[in-house]
C-alpha cells in the first residue's frame, strides 16, 4: 500500500498525522505547517481516502499494517503519531500492536473504545455515506451542482463543504469522489466501533495525550476511566469552544497543546 503523504520540515521530532473518516492530508496542512517549524511532519492519506490507493479491505488492523510499512519504507525513527477520530483509533491500536514504533501518541477527540452513544454516531455516519452515494455525479458539472444535490440530505453547510473537498475533476472533466464510498459504507460499523476492547486487560505504557473538544460527544466523561486504566502514562486535555474538528476551530490552542506534550 503506497500511501500518499505530504512532508513538511526537515529537523526536529518526526511527526505523523493520521486524519479522520472522510478526511485527508489536505485538511491538516495548516497544522502541519505550524508544527513543521520545529519538527519533520508527515501528513498521510489513509487507505480509501484522499490520493492513497483504494482497497477492498478497510479495518484498523489494515491501516496499522499500512503505517508500519510506511514508517519502515520512509525510514522514520520513533515518530510521534497524531490521530484524529478514525486516525486516533488507528494510533491507539498501533500502540498496542507495534509498541516499539511510536515515541508518543496523541489521540484527538475520540475514545479508542466503544462509546455509550455508539448507535447515535453510527446512524449519523450511515446517513452521511448514503447521502454522498445518492449524488448523481453524471449531473455534476461544478462543485456547486454537487452541493445542491447534497443539501437535500445534509443541511449542515460546514459539513457539506468539508465533504465536498473530496470531489475532484478528472482530465476528461468528470467529477469523482476521492474516497472509496462503497467500501467505507460496507465497513462503517467496524470503523465506528472502537479499535480496543474494554474487556481486554491491556496496559499501554507509551506516553499518550488525549485531546478533546469541550463541545464534542466523541469522548464522554464515562470514557475517561477506560482510557486512564489502559493508557497508564496518559494525559487528557480539553479545549474549550471546540467541537470534533477542534484542530480547525481552535488551531492555535491545539498546536500549542501538541507542542508542549512533544517537548516534555
Amino acid at each position: 500500500m503506497q500511501l500518499f503523504f505530504r512532508k513538511l520540515g526537515t529537523v526536529g521530532n518526526n511527526i505523523i498525522i493520521l486524519h479522520g473518516l472522510y478526511g485527508c492530508s489536505d485538511n491538516w496542512v495548516s497544522v502541519a505547517r505550524n508544527l513543521s517549524q520545529t519538527n519533520q511532519v508527515f501528513s498521510v492519506d489513509l487507505r480509501n481516502h484522499g490520493r492513497s490507493p483504494h482497497s477492498a479491505e478497510h479495518s484498523y488492523e489494515a491501516m496499522c499494517s499500512d503505517m508500519a510499512e510506511f514508517v519502515k519504507y520512509q525510514e522514520i525513527e520513533k515518530p510521534v503519531i497524531i490521530g484524529h477520530s478514525m486516525g486516533g483509533r488507528c494510533a491507539a491500536l498501533l500502540a498496542k500492536i507495534f509498541p516499539d514504533l511510536p515515541s508518543k501518541i496523541i489521540i484527538v477527540d475520540i475514545s479508542p473504545f466503544d462509546c455509550e452513544n455508539q448507535a447515535k454516531i453510527s446512524a449519523f455516519h450511515n446517513n452521511i455515506l448514503l447521502s454522498l452515494m445518492s449524488v448523481n455525479l453524471n449531473e455534476v458539472h461544478s462543485r456547486h451542482d454537487a452541493d445542491i444535490q447534497l443539501s437535500k440530505k445534509i443541511s449542515d453547510i460546514e459539513l457539506r463543504n468539508f465533504l465536498l473537498k473530496n470531489l475532484y475533476r478528472t482530465q476528461k472533466g468528470q467529477f469523482l469522489w476521492r474516497f472509496n464510498l462503497p467500501i467505507l459504507l460496507n465497513n462503517v460499523n467496524n470503523v465506528i466501533c472502537g479499535s480496543l476492547k474494554k474487556s481486554e486487560k491491556l496496559e499501554i505504557k507509551i506516553p499518550s495525550l488525549f485531546i478533546a473538544g469541550a463541545k464534542s460527544e466523541y469522548i464522554l466523561y464515562s470514557d475517561i476511566k477506560n482510557i486512564t486504566n489502559t493508557f497508564s502514562n496518559s494525559k487528557i486535555e480539553i479545549i474549550s469552544d471546540a467541537g470534533h474538528w477542534l484542530h480547525v476551530e481552535q488551531r492555535e490552542k491545539f498546536v500549542n497543546c501538541i507542542q508542549k506534550f512533544i517537548n516534555e
